[in-house]
């Protein structure tokens, strides 16, 4: 990890522990100046780790997902769920600490910053390689088991309900007003081709 002085309002300093790579973007550094904050989040950013096809990555926010540049530095793609191919029982434990990984950087408040679509696409599709292979499939497994249990537990210890309703509601709402803009569309359409064969009609004649 690395360390940041900080210095607060009332004049004091403080040398705070960035223990890891999306420390700087806790929500404690929220209220920097937006130069501060870029600054702070620059100095925890791992450097790049060169590879032998050529390419070149780092962890973004999570160790095991990468953004990947090529060797003059162009960015090619992000892998979201980068483990390594092991037999079942190893590529469990890295399911699992992959999946604790994520929880903890979910409990600190960094949920905006991490593509969980992405992340959840990706280990749904390391979980179903090959069975017989050494491959992700293992890790896969074991993440989105964590998955599957935490959906499980929040949905027996939260209030989703009026939250679920809400958004049934508002999309509800977006639906209509999009069927209604598409039918006052068609009906302008039609009102022009209207006028325009009407026209087309007065000038032959």
């Amino acid at each position: 990890g690395k360390t940041a002085l900080l210095e607060f309002p009332d004049g004091w300093q403080r040398t705070i522990d960035l223990v890891t790579p999306y420390d700087g973007w806790h929500p404690l550094f929220a209220d920097l100046a937006i130069g501060d904050r870029y600054r702070l989040r620059d100095h925890t950013t791992p450097e790049f780790v060169k590879h032998p096809d050529g390419t070149q990555s780092r962890p973004d926010l999570l160790s095991f997902v990468r953004r990947v540049h090529s060797a003059r530095g162009k960015f090619l793609r992000w892998d979201h769920f980068e483990v390594p191919a092991q037999d079942f029982y190893q590529g469990a434990v890295t399911g699992y600490q992959c999946a604790a990984e994520l929880l903890e950087a979910l409990a600190l408040g960094h949920g905006p910053h991490i593509q969980l679509n992405r992340l959840l696409q990706s280990a749904a599709q390391a979980s179903g390689e090959g069975i017989q292979e050494t491959n992700r499939r293992a890790a896969g497994v074991g993440f989105m088991e964590v998955v599957v249990q935490a959906l499980d537990f929040f949905a027996k210890q939260s209030m989703h309900r009026p939250w679920l309703a809400e958004k049934i509601a508002r999309s509800e709402q977006y639906a209509q007003e999009d069927a209604e803009r598409l039918a006052m569309e068609r009906t302008e359409f039609v009102q022009r081709m209207k006028a325009g064969k009407a026209k087309n009609k007065g000038g032959a004649a």
